[in-house]
């Protein structure tokens, strides 16, 4: 299930894909770092399409909604179609083609409980088609954010991919579960912002 940690935001990739200490209006950081949700992403939706190496094509859409007393919702699917490959037998007779894809459908929230914390969750249905094979997993995603809008600095504690399989192919996979601290800063007279994590804390 290593695909539920492939990044479709340019500006995650273009980071290493880890980006989880920055809060903006960018609704694209909040599909891995539910607690990044917030008002300013009220009626915002993000749309990506990447075509991939070789026929390998990625689509991916987010949606956010602020309601009162509850916070910020918001919904997201991706989707990773890998293509057609040649199905042969065990003597190398061709038999066709046959297609593969992953898809992730997952439900956010993210409330602020003051002027300096949120926190957020979110719960993801991991479900992969390979030829005539399927399995589904169930993830989330818990984080808490701290902010300090006046020193323009952030961090963030995120517990990753916390999850299993529903249903496996033959053999039982553990989900790539993983925590990650990170502090964000922008600097005060130069048009830059530093951005440090360290990752797989549970895997010192």
């Amino acid at each position: 299930y290593m695909f539920i940690n492939l990044e479709t935001s340019p500006r995650v990739a273009a980071m290493g894909g880890n980006l989880i200490a920055v809060y903006d209006n960018d609704l694209s950081l909040t599909r891995t770092t539910p607690s990044l949700l917030n008002a300013s992403m009220n009626n915002q939706l993000v749309f990506s399409f990447t075509d991939y190496l070789s026929d390998i094509n990625i689509i991916s859409f987010s949606y956010a909604r602020e309601f009162n007393m509850i916070g910020v919702l918001s919904i997201d699917f991706k989707s990773i179609d890998y293509g057609s490959f040649e199905l042969n037998n065990e003597f190398g007779e061709n038999m066709g083609n046959f297609s593969a894809t992953d898809q992730i459908i997952t439900l956010g929230i993210g409330r602020i409980l003051n002027r300096s914390f949120s926190i957020g969750a979110n719960l993801s249905l991991l479900n992969s088609n390979y030829e005539s094979y399927n399995s589904l997993a169930l993830s989330s995603n818990i984080a808490t954010t701290y902010i300090n809008m006046n020193k323009k600095m952030a961090s963030t504690l995120i517990l990753k991919n916390i999850g299993k399989q529903l249903n496996t192919y033959s053999n039982s996979e553990d989900l790539p579960f993983e925590m990650q601290f990170a502090i964000s800063k922008v600097l005060l007279h130069l048009p830059f912002r530093y951005h440090v994590s360290y990752n797989y804390i549970n895997s010192f």
